[in-house]
């Protein structure tokens, strides 16, 4: 049978995976895909850029939400290109990187370490590929794309710090949202239908993401918008800290909260491990399935993360269902009981 998406112990798994794959890339190797991933940004925030401001300036200001629809439908392509192709963004790393430390499969030193190197691949890349394709290009040096692209950049730099920082949470929530839908489809249209939708709504929302930003802002500054680098510089921080709330707490301490739930109240101190996520699905599937059809699909999904990439996995069905642990992937690894799959 064919498995179109995971959830629970499996998706987690799978970022827990990616995490540590994350932690042992070379300080180089890391950079150069921090910069690969600023080339993708810098692609998305063109045609993003293009699209709305192409608008005439007279129906943008009538109709502000034109604009807004330009930039969701186009500039979510850079996730696209980030996922499935190569690279690494700051933003979706606080949340990968975050579930790994939290399930102790890498350091808090090599956590942050990976953050750092990659804000500052992603920072390089933007601004770099920004100057050489949408500035060195002259692709926005006449109206209606002029006024649009430095509004941009004047708007996200005269924000109040704490209103950068509030919105910084919803944009990098959204994000990590989209990216962890994405890892948890297994086929290539799944995964382009979930990694678009969330950053779409954070677009239409005006939120702010602080990686976009190092494009936007910057790339508004090459012409002439009347900003400083020392705004951009405050925009950054307040995002910054904002996307790392929404990635490493909201989206990544959940995640790995209510697979692990181990309840405070002292009435319920003996009560089994509750239901993992999408218990709801994953038992319409079981009602669906004999014993061993179960266990063959569990197994199979599995083995996806098997392969070229790693050990054989197994999954041992109906065996302590309360009692699911997550393991490191070993050359023995194991789960403890029926595997959680959408």
């Amino acid at each position: 049978m064919a498995i179109d998406m995971l959830s629970g112990l499996l998706l987690e798994d799978a970022i827990v995976h990616n995490a540590i794959h994350k932690a042992q890339n070379t300080p180089d190797k890391t950079f150069f895909l921090g910069m690969l991933a600023g080339l993708w940004i810098t692609f998305g925030g063109l045609a993003g850029l293009s699209a709305a401001g192409g608008i005439p300036v007279d129906v943008r200001n009538n109709w502000p939400i034109l604009p807004k629809l330009g930039l969701a439908f186009f500039f979510p392509t850079a996730l696209h290109f980030i996922v499935l192709f190569g690279g690494e963004l700051f933003t979706g790393n606080t949340m990968i990187v975050v579930i790994g430390w939290l399930n102790k499969k890498l350091t808090l030193k090599k956590m942050l370490l990976n953050w750092f190197i990659v804000y500052i691949g992603n920072f390089c890349g933007c601004v770099l590929f920004g100057y050489l394709f949408g500035y060195l290009t002259q692709i926005f040096e006449h109206e209606p794309y002029l006024s649009y692209v430095q509004s941009i950049a004047v708007s996200k730099t005269h924000y109040p710090w704490h209103v950068i920082f509030l919105k910084g949470i919803v944009a990098n929530t959204c994000v990590c949202l989209g990216v962890i839908l994405g890892l948890a489809s297994r086929d290539a249209a799944g995964k382009i239908i979930a990694l678009w939708f969330p950053p779409v709504i954070f677009v239409l929302m005006g939120m702010e993401h602080v990686v976009a930003n190092q494009f936007f802002v910057n790339i508004g500054l090459m012409y002439g918008a009347d900003t400083t680098i020392g705004r951009m510089w405050f925009n950054q921080s307040a995002a910054a800290l904002g996307n790392l709330v929404g990635g490493a707490i909201v989206l990544g301490l959940s995640e790995h909260v209510m697979n692990h739930w181990k309840s405070p109240l002292p009435w319920h101190k003996d009560h089994p491990r509750g239901s993992l996520a999408a218990h709801d699905v994953e038992s319409t599937r079981k009602a669906k399935e004999s014993p061993s059809q179960a266990s063959s699909s569990a197994n199979s999904i599995m083995n996806m993360f098997g392969g070229h990439h790693g050990p054989k996995i197994e999954v041992i069905p109906e065996a302590e269902k309360d009692n699911l642990t997550l393991r490191p992937p070993t050359a023995s690894h194991q789960f403890n009981g029926t595997a959680q799959m959408v």
